[in-house]
């Protein structure tokens, strides 16, 4: 009977961090952004790097703060996080409706990016990997397909909101969703840990299975010691900074390619939908492989994705490597945060894991930005897609070079490293 209340509870907690990730920053920011931003440009007289500046300043800003918010979350709790967080992000979006100058744009991606950090995955990552541990990464893999979800839906919602009540009723409609569906489902339908409820991670039947599930695991002082904790930031930042760089622009570069905007929309729409695919194919695969053998096959994805890219190629090409990259996105933060869960424990999870991601957000903050500069030199975006090929190859042998990690046998006790 215990099993069967931690599945249920187990999988509709995942369900909830599903849905919670699908309307968090990288979605309804960067998903939205060209939609929403290309007419405020129009009416403003902006550039597509100054726009870019935006959301690249949210994440740059989100970077610092996500170690703070780690340690504020092993210590306070997840949900003590996220409530008051996506209050403050809902309310920015409908803030945002109102400007009518470029600072006041700026102003609010900053607070995005600040007091309202606690909207990224952190804090949905630290309650799955309380929940789970022999199905960690279909957990992780599940949830962490939110974001893929979210560019699935957002670009078709958006594009609706705008087209019927121009770019200032699409922030204020995307903040509505935020205040009304997210905050009420994860003020009541979250539960951090499964002995809240007096329930155990996996189902387990017994204290003795799982005595001090989270007791075990590195500090961050000591993770960041091992060459590890720097081989996974590498890798993952260099695979953020081109492929979020690529979302922000994906409608935008349609377009140039004599894509009409409402079509465009759809295909990016698709390249969300393929990473939301991804993702719990990721999430499946690493419960029963070495994920750093996984890690390597998505890398090279990305790396053949970019390349066709970069070509001048029919428009049906230039949809398949938006697949396969939308595919291999999902390889940037679930694979990271399985592998920081591994590697280093359960003890510091949302601290270690926080700098981590803090220096992939920089590197996800910058790309946007440098994808807009490029443009706006070249008039061209083959420069900055050419560069992406050799990020991802580095990627691929730094993976090689990871060592095994510390885990018991997949499908045993609760593993510590």
């Amino acid at each position: 009977m215990t099993e069967q209340r931690t599945f249920w509870r187990g999988w509709s907690t995942v369900v909830v961090c599903l849905l919670g990730i699908s309307t968090g920053p990288a979605a309804f920011g960067l998903a939205s952004l060209f939609l929403l931003g290309g007419p405020i440009g129009e009416e403003f007289g902006w550039s597509r790097t100054a726009i870019s500046a935006a959301v690249s300043v949210m994440m740059l800003c989100t970077a610092l703060s996500l170690p703070f918010m780690g340690r504020l979350v092993d210590r306070c709790g997840a949900k003590q996080v996220l409530v008051p967080s996506i209050i403050i992000f809902g309310l920015c979006f409908i803030a945002a409706s109102m400007i009518d100058s470029y600072w006041q744009f700026i102003a609010l991606y900053v607070a995005m990016g600040t007091i309202a950090v606690g909207t990224n995955s952190v804090p949905y990552m630290r309650v799955l990997t309380a929940w789970f541990d022999r199905r960690r990464g279909l957990a992780i893999g599940i949830a962490g397909s939110g974001t893929g979800l979210g560019f699935g839906y957002v670009p078709l919602v958006t594009e609706q909101l705008v087209s019927h009540f121009g770019w200032r009723g699409g922030y204020f409609g995307l903040g509505l969703i935020m205040l009304l569906f997210t905050l009420p489902m994860v003020l009541f339908l979250l539960h951090e840990k499964p002995q809240s409820l007096g329930l155990h991670p996996d189902g387990a039947a017994s204290d003795a299975v799982v005595a001090h599930p989270v007791a075990r695991g590195d500090s961050l002082s000591e993770a960041i010691q091992r060459r590890d904790f720097w081989s996974l930031i590498t890798m993952f930042s260099g695979l953020a900074f081109v492929l979020y760089g690529l979302i922000a622009h994906m409608v935008p570069m349609l377009q140039d390619r004599g894509v009409p905007v409402s079509q465009a929309s759809w295909l990016a729409s698709g390249f969300g939908w393929s990473a939301f695919g991804g993702r719990l194919l990721i999430g499946f695969l690493v419960d029963r492989y070495d994920a750093r053998h996984i890690a390597f096959l998505f890398f090279l994805l990305s790396a053949v994705g970019l390349a066709l890219l970069s070509l001048q190629m029919p428009i049906w090409v230039f949809t398949v490597a938006a697949i396969i990259l939308g595919v291999s996105l999902g390889a940037e933060v679930d694979m990271l945060a399985y592998l920081t869960s591994r590697y280093f424990g359960l003890k510091h999870f949302a601290q270690i894991f926080g700098a981590m991601f803090s220096a992939v957000m920089v590197a996800m903050s910058l790309g946007p930005l440098a994808f807009g500069a490029v443009y706006d030199s070249t008039g061209s975006y083959r420069a900055i897609l050419v560069l992406g090929v050799p990020l991802c190859v580095l990627a691929i042998v730094l993976v090689l070079l990871l060592r095994p990690y510390g885990e018991r046998a997949r499908g045993g006790p609760v593993s510590v490293t």
